[in-house]
């Protein structure tokens, strides 16, 4: 409960006082406990509205292939989130599991996936000061993408790699070529 009420604190300073008009903060403090309230009540019913996705289809869009992924992840022990859309410097999920800090590009393509990708992963990384970067995609990877990402320590994933992640990881980390 406490990380959901610092998440709700973190929503009400970046999403909803930046929106209020100067001569309506202070009602909005005193009213702080309805405010609360109701984004509590549109969690709510976000939530139950927005079913799982039972398997991967080919019908997603990029941000549904986004939700399966980090709903994979949480399904197999991670604390998942996905990010928001824009100014995510590269990171479409961030995932944590034991003290292992992963984040993640997923690409949802009909051919193979290049290296700006593993770029923006790459960057991802060290922005959000994660332990891996992983871009995971529906399909196959370039020869050039695959090089790059050996030379920047990025794993490339197929998307039913996801449930085996962490001993993908361990594996990867414990190579001599990693």
């Amino acid at each position: 409960m406490e990380r959901w009420q610092k998440e709700i604190d973190y929503f009400i300073q970046q999403q909803v006082m930046p929106s209020v008009p100067p001569r309506y903060v202070k009602t909005l403090q005193r009213n702080r406990p309805n405010v609360v309230a109701a984004i509590e009540q549109q969690v709510v019913a976000a939530t139950t509205l927005t079913k799982p996705f039972a398997q991967f289809s080919d019908d997603f869009t990029p941000a549904e292939f986004e939700l399966f992924c980090a709903q994979v992840l949480r399904q197999s022990g991670w604390d998942a989130r996905v990010t928001k859309g824009s100014r995510d410097q590269g990171v479409d999920v961030v995932a944590a599991m034991g003290g292992l800090r992963v984040v993640i590009q997923c690409k949802l393509y009909t051919g193979p996936v290049g290296n700006k990708a593993v770029q923006e992963v790459s960057a991802g990384r060290a922005y959000e000061n994660a332990h891996f970067g992983v871009v995971v995609a529906n399909s196959r990877y370039t020869a050039s993408a695959v090089a790059l990402a050996k030379t920047n320590r990025i794993l490339l994933l197929h998307h039913r790699d996801l449930p085996n992640l962490h001993g993908i990881i361990e594996q990867w980390a414990a190579s001599p070529t990693a």
